[in-house]
């Protein structure tokens, strides 16, 4: 196990919870189990001192979380959680949050924080079970656990013995998070004090539960539900031949203590209104507005883009009757008629997974990675229902059927099971459908499927039949069909399994196309489930997808272009597209056209039908962002499609395709522009005020090469052929004019190289440990002196700074990591100040001077004024916190109700150009003095 992950179960000590063994309780007629008699030192903090650790961890961990800021929507929350808190003498302020991620679980953390899934809301079944949950985390509150877990790990690692105010103790969750690598064992082992606190607390829990008046037999079905032990408890037998689960074990203690509660310690109430509680369910499932809520002041001026810059359209579909058409892009889905071809309604849906008509084109259904099936009403053009799938092992790889009422799933074993969405009931599953190569390819699945939790691994070729009666997976030689009206396994005749297993697509009901696992150049129009041969075909390497309607296939991709289409009965790709999304209903083709148009065209002839122009957008991830000094220009890309804006009269008055670097000077946009068609990669200028467009730098396709400002980073091996690791050399080049500014050679390793275009600062960063590193630093007798001082040298970094102008070196700096315990990710240096942001969600601040650290905050994306003097820092969604870097507080704080794509001072310091997701764009005044 290394030691991320090490620091990773160490800190998750402090996320208390996850419904653990409930022991039997010995009760003391409805007298509350007294805490435990903590020992001296077992805990530091007092109740003050440990609230003010959960809100330091809060502050470090409530970006990832994404907490539902709804004080009406999370009112039933605290109601239950107040109820239960009233039965106990807690000496904390108790908050109840609810959170918005793919788990079902409930956390607690120092100081009364108690955090719950959507999900688990979702998977609950009443108010009781509920309950129940905060009970539990509740009772880890009272007996002070995520406190204790703390104080051991901080005298192991801090050799810490107490602690002051809030300020010393963020200050001391710096320390620990910046030496944690140093002491991976701390509190892995020990004197078991987690296991027995986990007993006490869950006493106390009951107690708090029934003494409220809930049915604490709720907590024990909830449990078996959750822990999918079906009702299994184990026994002496099982228990002496270890063949007893543990979570078995945990329902046997449940229902022990559940059998023992006497009757006059449960508080006769009337039972919970289910109708209520499924209502407020129902709000929590169906909430939307993640964003936050406004707070802003000394606003110069607020202004919306116009036109916006619209979001590439990533999917289109024709419905199976023709007579609605959906564009689905990063945020959502446009739902259009076709004739007329108009805007019926958009649906909101950030990150859901390509979206499907229903067969009898009623509705529209579609889920993302946590799991949220929605389905809406093409007729009520409204959410007709909503599923929040609780699969507990977790899904690498999912698909929806077309009427949505059955999701496959294939998890981190390997086992492959069909789903039915409104109940999460599994009603078909074959084991270990996949066998990984070697243990390498299992090693390499597995972590991708955990650090890219949002991203699917495409281990099987899987797919629903149009009209969702069929399932088909399979991957090499192998294949499985599920016929869904049996629900069982239906034989694969023929040639089929040759044609599933190399990637295939339902064409119609009863025939597949696909691509022969033997040979890729060899593809197939294959009879289902008979597996006749139709036709032969040549598609190549490449994803399928057939025509919504008619006999065409969609390639994707097709040599230089993202999608070919080909005519499946003359078997030749008539059509190449520059734009991947595309639909056929039998002789009309739907499309985007490069201004970011939808067009419906005639197939035969390209005459363009009609066209529409969809409805503002979000952002996705900017690719580049500029802004002008004077703050009259801003410049935006997205992947394909970029904009400049004139923000003194409000309008946009270029749109152009996606560009990855930008720079505004002197009225001109200097941008640096993939390869597109004919046209290499090259700097481009733009004339803002005559918009004329003329050609600037040419870049290499084959080096490596960055746009930042006014300056382009070229990284280049030495030698023709050599490796791009070593021995290389860095020129950098002014991005309007293509001169070369200066030329560096690395003989050894190559650095990485951060670039601060708006202070004209350049950052090289190496590891101590590579040679590079080290004769720099031989070479400087006080970087020598400050080496020799630290203590281990794993994962610590080197960095040098140069004038990005001349590539005079400014100053050099040692980052000391506590053995790895966080690693860098962005650098940013202005003046004296060299910014970090780091893997913890932190910013850290040194001086070059004096190479000591400065500050330390919570967040990232950070921006910094050397005249000003100030700091920017987003940390949660569409929180700004400005920062005086002479005295490292606070001073400023900002709440926008979007997230937030691009923050930059003013040249001079005084204001803040702020531009949120949403397309808007605000200025503050920095120059309010301070009370």
């Amino acid at each position: 196990m290394n030691k991320h992950h090490l620091l990773r179960v160490c800190l998750l000590l402090l996320l208390v919870g996850g419904l653990l063994a409930l022991p039997v309780w010995a009760q003391q007629r409805c007298q509350p189990p007294a805490p435990p008699v903590i020992p001296p030192g077992k805990n530091i903090f007092t109740p003050q001192q440990e609230m003010d650790l959960g809100e330091v961890i809060a502050e470090r961990i409530q970006r990832d979380y994404r907490v539902i800021q709804d004080d009406e929507l999370s009112a039933y929350l605290r109601r239950i959680g107040e109820r239960l808190a009233r039965q106990l003498p807690t000496g904390l302020r108790l908050q109840f949050f609810i959170y918005d991620q793919a788990e079902a679980n409930a956390f607690t953390l120092p100081g009364g924080r108690v955090y719950v899934s959507r999900k688990l809301i979702a998977f609950a079944r009443s108010e009781d079970e509920l309950a129940g949950v905060l009970a539990h985390e509740l009772g880890h509150n009272i007996a002070h656990e995520g406190a204790i877990g703390m104080t051991c790990l901080w005298r192991q690692v801090l050799k810490v013995e107490q602690v002051g105010d809030r300020r010393d103790i963020f200050e001391k969750y710096n320390q620990f998070l910046e030496n944690i690598g140093r002491k991976p064992e701390a509190c892995g082992r020990g004197d078991g004090h987690g296991e027995k606190g986990q007993l006490v607390a869950d006493q106390i829990a009951l107690y708090a539960m029934t003494s409220a008046g809930y049915n604490p037999q709720a907590f024990a079905t909830f449990w078996d539900r959750l822990a999918e032990t079906k009702g299994r408890t184990g026994g002496w037998f099982s228990d002496v031949f270890g063949a007893t689960r543990p979570d078995e074990r945990r329902l046997r203690e449940i229902l022990k203590v559940v059998s023992s509660v006497p009757a006059e310690c449960i508080e006769q109430r009337a039972a919970a209104n289910a109708g209520e509680f499924q209502k407020w369910q129902a709000e929590v499932i169906n909430y939307s507005g993640l964003g936050g809520k406004e707070a802003l002041h000394d606003v110069v001026w607020k202004k919306q883009l116009e036109p916006p810059l619209r979001g590439d359209v990533t999917h289109l579909r024709f419905s199976p009757d023709g007579k609605y058409v959906l564009a689905q892009d990063d945020s959502g889905i446009n739902v259009l008629s076709r004739d007329p071809f108009k805007l019926l309604f958009r649906i909101d849906a950030p990150e859901a997974r390509p979206a499907q008509f229903t067969p009898d084109s009623h509705f529209i259904v579609f889920y993302n990675s946590n799991l949220r099936v929605e389905s809406w009403s093409l007729a009520d053009q409204k959410l007709k229902s909503v599923r929040e799938m609780v699969i507990l092992k977790g899904c690498m790889q999912t698909a929806l059927s077309p009427d949505g009422k059955t999701l496959a799933c294939l998890n981190r074993t390997f086992d492959l099971t069909l789903f039915d969405v409104a109940t999460d009931t599994q009603v078909f599953q074959k084991k270990a459908i996949y066998t990984p190569k070697n243990d390498l390819e299992y090693l390499i699945l597995t972590l991708f499927a955990l650090l890219n939790e949002d991203e699917e691994v495409n281990i099987l070729n899987m797919g629903f039949s149009p009209d969702a009666r069929y399932f088909v997976a399979g991957y090499s030689d192998s294949a499985i069909a599920v016929d869904m009206t049996t629900r069982e396994a239906t034989p694969l005749r023929g040639q089929a399994k040759k044609y599933i297993g190399g990637g295939f697509a339902f064409t119609a009901p009863d025939r597949i196309v696909g691509i022969s696992h033997e040979d890729v150049k060899k593809a197939a129009l294959v009879s289902f489930p008979e597996g006749r041969v139709l036709s032969e075909l040549s598609v190549g390497r490449a994803s399928l997808t057939p025509a919504a309607h008619g006999d065409y296939l969609m390639i994707r991709p097709v040599e230089d272009f993202p999608v070919g289409i080909m005519d499946l009965n003359t078997k030749k790709i008539f059509m190449a597209n520059k734009q991947s999304a595309v639909d056929i209903y039998d002789q009309v083709l739907v499309g985007e056209q490069r201004n970011g148009e939808l067009g419906l065209y005639e197939l035969e002839s390209g005459a363009l039908r009609a066209k529409v122009i969809l409805p503002r957008t979000s952002f996705g991830r900017l690719r580049a962002a500029a802004l002008s000094p004077d703050l009259k220009w801003l410049a935006v890309s997205e992947r394909t499609r970029g904009a400049v804006w004139d923000l003194n009269r409000g309008e946009r008055i270029l749109h152009i395709r996606g560009f990855r670097g930008a720079h505004i000077a002197d009225g001109s946009l200097y941008a640096d522009f993939p390869k597109f068609e004919e046209t290499g990669r090259l700097i481009a200028r733009f004339d803002l005020a005559s918009r004329k467009a003329s050609q600037g730098m040419k870049i290499d396709e084959e080096t490596k090469a960055s746009q930042h400002g006014p300056f382009v980073v070229l990284t280049k091996p030495a030698k023709k052929g050599g490796s791009p690791t070593e021995n290389v050399l860095v020129e950098i080049h002014d991005a309007r004019s293509g001169a070369t500014l200066w030329t560096r050679s690395f003989p050894k390793e190559a650095p990485q190289v951060y670039l601060n275009p708006n202070e004209g600062a350049l950052a090289l960063l190496w590891s101590v440990t590579t040679g590079a590193a080290r004769a720099l630093i031989k070479a400087d007798p006080v970087l020598s002196s400050r080496l020799s001082m630290m203590k281990e040298k794993e994962g610590d970094y080197f960095i040098q700074t140069l004038d990005a102008q001349t590539g005079n070196r400014t100053g050099a700096l040692l980052i000391e990591t506590g053995k790895g315990s966080f690693r860098i990710s962005d650098i940013s240096v202005a003046g004296n100040w060299v910014v970090i942001s780091d893997t913890r969600n932190r910013v850290l601040v040194y001086s070059l001077s004096s190479g000591e650290q400065k500050g330390h905050f919570f967040g990232g994306h950070p921006a910094i004024s050397k005249s000003g003097g100030l700091l920017c820092v987003e940390n949660e969604r569409g929180q700004l916190i400005v920062y005086d870097l002479s005295t490292m507080q606070k001073r400023e704080q900002f709440l926008f109700p979007s997230a937030v794509s691009l923050a930059q001072f003013s040249a001079d310091g005084q204001k803040l150009f702020v531009l949120t997701a949403d397309q808007t764009a605000y200025v503050l005044n920095l120059t309010r003095k301070q009370g």
